[in-house]
């Protein structure tokens, strides 16, 4: 009996020493954080904020029931955030009781060096919108032999309209007919989409000069147009928005339908408009909800947070277009979806996978 009772006690005392071990290391996350309400904010935007993931809305609301609509809260009201669900660094947070952090005023510091996207598309090869008539400035008179379809280090003769010189490249192009806006009757613009480079080699007469094809993205043929070449640089260093700017797909690569990932698109807005390379855009859709009223043929319509369907890095710029890779598509994603710019803190986990780079 007697050595009944000592294993019991020795049992005892084992799962106490183990509880209080359990205790001792419990994680100091287990205390409720929370969030305090500033003005402007949605849920939506509160989870881009905390977890870098907009997406998590309808738990956090499911946590915080008082709230009576997701889309218009109250500034000042404490908002208890997610269990389990770890934050990003330097997100305005506080344990339950505690003051919040300060939040980090002025736009977050851009992650050291860039990113390369060269594994992911040929930066030369992605062309751009044009909101006006796109006047040539040079043409491909013919090749050297009687082929039809041209490509890397085929010979031919271009005419170039203004002054070039041995060495200067250009780029080979199709300009698409005037693309109707998805959102309007009025047209939105014209595609250059680039098909390759050439180098002048010699000139032969009068703005008639010999060439070689260097690059091919797509076939060439006489009588393509040419355009200058402007490079443009596979290593895109991220930079901030402005906040609120908005835009919206106007034309997909290959004027395409549907969007996937890795599809270069083009919307109607540009350097004027504060848009800058290294900008990373949200693809949304817009949603309303029908809320039953006091009558029953009476319901009342409310604005719910924007879903979001992807996110798009801007590459290049004109002064009133943009040009981007879409790098993340969660759901299908059609011409004409609105994009508003991400306010992010630290880079989104889709670019992890993408190696590092130095920008010139």
């Amino acid at each position: 009996m007697t050595r009944t009772k000592n294993i019991t006690l020795c049992v005892f005392v084992l799962m106490l020493c183990l509880g209080i071990f359990q205790m001792s290391i419990r994680p100091s996350g287990a205390q409720p954080l929370t969030y305090t309400v500033q003005e402007g904010d949605t849920l939506w935007d509160i989870c881009a904020k905390v977890y870098g993931d907009a997406d998590l809305w309808p738990k956090l609301w499911e946590m915080n029931p008082f709230i009576t609509n997701p889309h218009l809260l109250k500034p000042g009201d404490v908002i208890t955030l997610l269990e389990g669900v770890p934050v990003l660094k330097g997100a305005p947070v506080s344990m339950a009781g505690k003051p919040a952090a300060p939040a980090v005023s002025g736009p977050a510091a851009a992650p050291p060096g860039g990113y390369e996207l060269s594994s992911l598309k040929n930066i030369d090869s992605l062309g751009y919108l044009s909101t006006s008539e796109v006047v040539p400035e040079g043409i491909i008179v013919s090749g050297e032999t009687d082929k039809i379809m041209l490509g890397v280090g085929d010979s031919l003769f271009v005419k170039v309209y203004g002054s070039a010189s041995a060495g200067d490249r250009f780029t080979v192009c199709n300009i698409s007919a005037p693309l109707k806006d998805p959102h309007s009757p009025e047209d939105v613009g014209y595609l250059v989409t680039f098909l390759g480079r050439l180098r002048i080699l010699e000139q032969t007469k009068e703005n008639l000069f010999k060439a070689v094809i260097e690059k091919s993205f797509k076939t060439i043929r006489k009588g393509d147009p040419l355009m200058k070449y402007v490079p443009v640089s596979p290593c895109i260093k991220l930079t901030k928005g402005p906040l609120g700017l908005a835009t919206y797909i106007a034309a997909i690569e290959e004027q395409k339908v549907m969007v996937g990932q890795y599809t270069t698109i083009y919307f109607p807005k540009g350097s004027e408009q504060g848009v800058e390379p290294g900008q990373v855009f949200q693809i949304v859709q817009k949603r309303e909800v029908e809320i039953p009223g006091e009558e029953k043929d009476s319901p009342n319509t409310t604005t719910l947070p924007d879903a979001v369907l992807g996110y798009c890095l801007v590459v290049s710029t004109t002064a009133d277009t943009g040009t981007g890779i879409v790098m993340s598509a969660k759901r299908d994603i059609s011409n004409g979806a609105p994009m508003k710019i991400l306010d992010w803190t630290t880079p989104p986990s889709f670019f992890s996978v993408i190696p590092s780079c130095r920008p010139e």
